[in-house]
């Protein structure tokens, strides 16, 4: 009997420990079990379990880190088109820098941590930081690098109809297995993704990723270019938000220098992913970029400048030409076809020739399998000299990806003998490819040089202006059939909430190719 009362005593004291523990973290964070998470060891896991107080929302969190001594730098994007402010719909992101006074000094270097979150418009009409708690709502989104695990975790702050509540959704690792067979499935009409966090569909390096990375930035505020909220003005709060405003650029250079600090960190543990894995940015798209002509529409130039990365894979290009059309060429082209951008009387995007191109981080990640060693440059110009005219979405260069052997030793040898076995003409060619020592990295760069003056030569002409044109929309639309727009819990477009290109009244037509000479035709 004493011993079942002294029993009681110690199961009570060891939860009122238990509580009491718990009462010392400010903020609960929830993992994708439901359970607390584990201490992390980046600069926002740690404030949020040592500070006295939880932020709950933006403002509160923008203000802690302030007190911290943190440095804070946003930028801003307009969700729905740069002249389409009718929902009242922009994004923050903002990047912390410096170092945070927690109970050990901690350093924020640029491109360690990042936090968005959105705009509304309130009954005043007044554009707001949205900061509804309702129910599941998204309040704020936030990665950042944890100095033990050498990773990004990723949180997400959603509405508890009260209040936010903290939710850390996981790792870069996580992501890396969730896209572990990222075009490498075994039924590629029914694909299979894991499902350990939303991030996996845009954040597919692991990192963080900003679409429009290389100027001009389509779509976002810029000093000497502010995005129009529709005659509206910011509330107090957001107004004192937009003063830490920065150009697009700022955001870029954080973006590359947190891919880098992510690749330098895992160049020795990609060892331990499968060579597919390895090697699948060479030859499929895992994440993109979107480029444009470099001026405005509303400039109206006289002629539009096509992105070269439309073309062609930018490593094959020695000396850049530039591809000019005449800009009554381009505006015939989409009038053609009955462009129009969706909920404006517009047709077309903020820039012309808006194109996806071969993603910065799909390259760094090539950069780094060479200075690694497990590639050089020949072989990574004998992949892209495959379907080299198509330079982003080419089903025809991602489908070789399964030939390479699951394992590293000796795999050239096995991945040439896989190519020449096959029946497929395109998996002969590479391996032809690949054994010819007289197709150097040089003999490539010469065709595609010649390829890309074939261009600038034939779209002199209206019409190949208008055909090409044709194939624009189609690599619009390859977005959102490949499957790097598969993953049902988010795509990296984000449809419904993003409209970034301009729509066009084109009926379901054969897929086009372009050749060599820059002629545009249906495929066979």
């Amino acid at each position: 009997m004493a011993c079942r009362w002294m029993s009681k005593i110690i199961r009570s004291l060891c939860v009122f420990l238990l509580c009491s523990t718990a009462g010392w973290t400010a903020c609960s964070i929830i993992n994708e079990s439901n359970e607390q998470a584990p201490k992390m060891n980046d600069v926002l896991g740690l404030l949020l379990t040592e500070m006295d107080s939880c932020p709950k929302d933006v403002f509160a969190l923008r203000e802690l880190l302030k007190q911290l001594g943190l440095k804070l730098d946003t930028t801003m994007v307009a969700n729905r088109g740069f002249h389409n402010p009718s929902q009242g719909s922009f994004s923050l992101f903002e990047m912390v820098s410096g170092n945070a006074k927690l109970t050990t000094a901690t350093t924020v270097s640029p491109g360690e941590f990042f936090f968005g979150h959105f705009t509304a418009v309130d009954d005043a009409n007044h554009l707001i930081a949205d900061q509804n708690p309702v129910k599941d709502s998204l309040m704020i989104e936030a990665l950042a690098w944890d100095q033990q695990k050498r990773v990004f975790n990723f949180y997400e702050l959603r509405g508890e109809g009260e209040q936010g509540q903290w939710f850390y959704r996981g790792d870069s690792q996580d992501i890396f297995a969730d896209n572990e067979w990222l075009h490498r499935q075994e039924d590629p009409f029914h694909p299979k993704f894991g499902r350990r966090l939303r991030c996996s569909g845009c954040h597919g390096a692991g990192g963080p990723i900003m679409k429009e990375l290389d100027s001009p930035h389509n779509d976002w505020w810029e000093p000497n270019r502010k995005l129009d909220f529709g005659g509206r003005e910011a509330d107090k709060k957001l107004a004192e938000i937009l003063e830490t405003l920065v150009p697009p650029d700022y955001l870029a250079k954080n973006v590359v220098i947190g891919l880098r600090k992510l690749l330098d960190t895992h160049s020795s543990q990609q060892q331990s992913l499968s060579l597919q894995e390895q090697l699948r940015p060479l030859f499929c798209p895992v994440e993109l970029n979107l480029a444009s002509d470099s001026a405005t529409n509303d400039e109206n130039k006289d002629e539009v400048i096509i992105p070269t990365g439309f073309f062609v894979d930018e490593r094959l290009v020695d000396t850049p030409i530039t591809i000019l059309v005449a800009r009554a060429f381009y505006q015939l082209a989409y009038k053609r076809v009955g462009s129009n951008f969706p909920e404006t009387n517009l047709e077309d995007a903020d820039h012309a020739w808006l194109t996806p191109v071969k993603a910065r981080s799909d390259r760094m990640a090539i950069d780094a399998l060479i200075a690694r060693g497990v590639i050089d440059d020949k072989f990574v110009a004998d992949v892209l000299g495959i379907d080299m005219t198509n330079p982003v979405f080419s089903s025809i260069r991602c489908q070789l990806l399964r030939f390479l052997p699951e394992l590293s030793f000796g795999w050239r040898e096995k991945f040439i003998a896989n190519l020449v076995k096959s029946s497929e003409p395109v998996a002969h060619e590479l391996a032809q490819n690949l054994v010819n020592p007289e197709l150097t990295p040089r003999f490539y760069r010469a065709r595609a040089q010649q390829f890309l003056e074939n261009c600038r030569i034939k779209l002199k002409n209206p019409e190949n202006v208008a055909e090409l044109y044709k194939l624009l929309v189609q690599r619009r639309k390859e977005i959102r059939t490949s499957e790097i727009s598969a993953n049902p819990r988010g795509q990296i477009l984000e449809p419904g909430f993003r409209v970034i290109f301009p729509e066009s009244e084109i009926e379901d037509q054969r897929k086009l190719t372009l050749t060599l000479d820059c002629h545009v035709e249906e495929e066979a």
